[in-house]
């Protein structure tokens, strides 16, 4: 296995830290049973392999990136998911599927790529009649963006919020430790230094920016 591949897979770790929260949010959700679940952006599947697990449903995870779907794809493998778990690598841009295919669409730290108000109005198709869709976006703007659901045919049902503090002891205090025992470690190793260095500068800009961390999650349903 390549250095980056190796840290990818201890950064996940540190992630599944958040995982309590992805939990949180779904149990906010309505009992609903064997659902059909898409997972947007999602990466190398951190949320997407919460979700079945705590679902009993069928998730489907889309992303662009190849290297972070292969990862997901080993998931997948090592924790007999094969037929619970399917991967389509699509972009957030150009995704289609059917009207109404979906019970839950789950979207954490994706939105981003095209807007709130263009996830939340282009998305609401693929949700079944009283489907769900549950978004975990960055704090900027929050009160605006709440101020959309009902506009494009939603209902709020809950929301919680994430503290910069929380992020900062629960994943980013933890990821630049992990990010400099990997420079130690491999010196040498371009591509992992190039990896590191995108994170730090992640990092960096939320010491200067408290702000950029603080998120929330907010739990609509298709009206």
């Amino acid at each position: 296995m390549s250095n980056l591949n190796l840290y990818r897979i201890e950064k996940d770790h540190i992630r599944d830290n958040l995982n309590k929260y992805t939990r949180k949010a779904f149990k906010l959700l309505p009992k609903c049973k064997n659902p059909h679940i898409l997972d947007i952006g999602c990466g190398t599947g951190v949320p997407t392999i919460e979700l079945a697990t705590i679902s009993d449903g069928h998730v489907i995870g889309i992303d662009i990136d190849v290297t972070s779907l292969n990862l997901l794809q080993r998931k997948i493998r090592e924790t007999g998911l094969n037929n619970r778990v399917s991967v389509i690598k699509d972009s957030i841009l150009t995704m289609d599927f059917p009207e109404e295919s979906f019970d839950i669409i789950w979207s954490e730290g994706s939105i981003f790529v095209i807007g709130f108000e263009n996830g939340i109005r282009m998305w609401r198709r693929f949700l079944k009649p009283n489907g769900f869709l549950v978004i975990h976006d960055e704090n900027k703007d929050k009160t605006k963006k709440l101020e959309l659901i009902t506009k494009y045919g939603y209902t709020s049902i809950a929301q919680f919020e994430l503290s910069d503090n929380l992020w900062w002891l629960e994943y980013y205090i933890p990821l630049e430790q992990l990010i400099q025992e990997f420079r130690h470690k491999y010196p040498n190793d371009s591509d992992l230094s190039n990896e590191l260095n995108k994170d730090q500068i992640e990092i960096d800009k939320c010491k200067s920016n408290s702000t950029v961390i603080s998120s929330f999650f907010v739990i609509m349903q298709k009206a």
